[in-house]
């Protein structure tokens, strides 16, 4: 009698042993292919987000590189509007009018 609870509880325990070695591998393998995704996709996305960086300092450029030229226009503007002969008397001169064309021209 001793003998078969002995047999039954050495099976019991070796079935156990099995059944937790079968699922602590399964386990381990499934977390290992869930790092392996998440590594992957945390790639992919430091990849756009470099991307997304190098085109918003394209952008960045381009916007200094406008905001350059419309400096420099204005002051052409200002300089031209200051040595114009007419600019003490009251309302529009000629050189007046060509400057407001001038600008409304490079407005639109």
């Amino acid at each position: 009698m001793r003998s078969r609870i002995f047999w039954a509880v050495g099976g019991a325990a070796a079935l156990a042993l099995m059944v937790w070695f079968v699922w602590s591998s399964g386990f381990a393998a499934g977390e290992a292919a869930e790092m392996a995704r998440n590594e992957a996709q945390r790639k992919l996305k430091q990849h756009e987000l470099f991307q997304l960086a190098d085109r918003l300092s394209d952008r960045e450029a381009e916007l200094e590189r406008y905001r350059s030229a419309q400096f420099e226009l204005s002051q052409e503007m200002e300089d031209a509007a200051r040595a114009d002969p007419d600019n003490a008397r009251p309302g529009i001169g000629a050189a007046g009018l060509r400057r407001l064309e001038r600008r409304w021209r490079t407005a639109h």
